[in-house]
């Protein structure tokens, strides 16, 4: 981790040696303090890279499904572990583990500036309906706290995409086809186009915050 090589500096009241780390420098003062909870910055890298390798993964098992019988594939055979629905929850989990970090280290970027709170990372995912448009406004906010806004359109366009792959279908299959038969061409392209956004706004993200804490980032 790198070292403050300065010699003692005061802030809103607190001295800091500057052979410190800089652990030392997230200690909030002033308006920071009074706050609430406060979050540390955590690099979101690993995260991110797991999120990406299960998405394109449970890609590639879509694409090995419409290549061997779609709904009748050996993949989704009754008499074998549902390895597509597994990695499915799999991406899941770890798409709101990157979530809720980027979602965190957004608060530290730019404390006070979200129209939501941390929580609702995870919460807005499981909320009736406010799920179709809260995560989107949230990840644009984490967007935003990285840097200049810009590339909206590419989360707009996953969150499109996603809409179509997700709720919607489901509302669709549930009255007016069979609820299970979710493995049509259509659905599966969706779902694996779903995934080549997902992994591309996962990156631009992750991209637009900085890899390790600053020193000024809680001193506001």
């Amino acid at each position: 981790m790198p070292v403050i090589t300065a010699a003692v500096a005061l802030r809103g009241g607190v001295t800091v040696s500057r052979g410190d780390s800089m652990d030392a420098y997230n200690v909030p003062v002033g308006p920071a303090a009074v706050r609430g909870p406060r979050f540390r910055f955590r690099n979101p890298i690993g995260p991110a890279l797991v999120c990406q390798a299960l998405i394109a993964a449970q890609a590639l098992a879509d694409v090995s499904v419409m290549a061997t019988g779609g709904k009748d594939s050996p993949w989704l055979a009754e008499d074998m572990v549902p390895f597509p629905a597994v990695l499915q929850v799999s991406c899941w989990i770890a798409f709101i583990v990157w979530f809720f970090r980027v979602r965190s280290n957004a608060e530290v970027l730019a404390p006070g500036s979200h129209r939501y709170p941390v929580g609702f990372a995870i919460g807005a995912w499981a909320i009736p309906l406010a799920m179709w448009w809260l995560p989107r406004r949230i990840t644009l906010d984490i967007h935003r706290a990285g840097g200049p806004p810009r590339d909206a359109w590419l989360i707009n366009a996953w969150w499109f995409v996603w809409l179509l792959d997700g709720p919607l279908s489901v509302a669709f299959h549930a009255p007016v086809v069979d609820p299970f038969g979710y493995r049509d061409p259509v659905d599966q392209s969706l779902g694996i186009l779903c995934a080549i956004l997902a992994i591309a706004v996962i990156r631009r993200v992750t991209a637009a915050q900085p890899a390790g804490p600053l020193p000024y980032f809680n001193m506001t």
